[in-house]
């Protein structure tokens, strides 16, 4: 997912749109003493989710002294396929850049005053049986990983309050879905992507190790988990 052609926008979005609309066989049955049911796990998966309402933090970028970037976050209309694999969501990101006292936006490049305030729509599918590895970070590491890895490590990004990532992968694109970004005023621009990375962002440490802790478990009972072996 992007935004404009900031990186911390980019994270802030979700690095990837999951699957969606794959269909997938019944996983096998699993015994009983395996640990939950991947109904049980789903459905806990779904209401984890669903009840942390609401997550906001703000953004703050060395290279970029005063800006101010606020995210508002709420994913919703989570629903769990057990016979799928499958975890449908859909995340919201209202999201506003504040100018520095005094500042104002210099017209005539590719910013607008409509990129202060943007309303992203992010519908997801995950597919579990497609999962290769779940992991939990912070989210500004994430963030000054991703600009370190563009050749910018001396940009630092500060995230207040902490909120985490849980990080979905796979080595193929096997994430797909569909993105709306509304600025401003302007009509909502529509784009569906595939990726090989799905972040869902968590509003603290302890809920985003349960959910990717139940997340892994739903993976192995679907058959995932399985990474392709190094040729060398």
């Amino acid at each position: 997912m992007k935004m404009k052609d900031r990186i911390t926008s980019i994270l802030a979005f979700g690095f990837a749109i999951a699957a969606w609309g794959q269909q997938s066989t019944p996983p096998t049955a699993q015994p009983a003493d395996n640990g939950p049911t991947l109904a049980a796990t789903m459905q806990f998966i779904q209401e984890k989710l669903s009840e942390q309402g609401k997550v906001g933090w703000v953004e703050i970028v060395s290279s970029q002294p005063g800006w101010t970037y606020r995210h508002l976050l709420n994913v919703s209309d989570v629903m769990a396929n057990p016979a799928a694999c499958t975890l449908y969501a859909t995340e919201t990101n209202d999201f506003t850049i504040e100018l520095p006292k005094g500042t104002t936006l210099k017209l005539g490049g590719s910013a607008t005053v409509d990129d202060l305030h943007q309303l992203i729509v992010e519908t997801d599918t995950i597919p579990f049986k497609k999962i290769e590895k779940i992991t939990v970070e912070k989210f500004q590491d994430v963030a000054n990983k991703a600009y370190a890895e563009a050749a910018h490590p001396e940009f630092i990004v500060t995230v207040t309050p902490s909120v985490y990532y849980v990080k979905l992968w796979a080595s193929s694109t096997v994430f797909t879905g569909h993105l709306s970004t509304t600025k401003g005023k302007q009509a909502p621009v529509e784009k569906d992507a595939t990726v090989k990375t799905l972040g869902i962002t968590v509003r603290d440490e302890e809920t985003a190790n349960k959910i990717a802790k139940a997340m892994t478990h739903a993976m192995e009972l679907c058959g995932g988990g399985v990474t392709k072996k190094d040729l060398f």
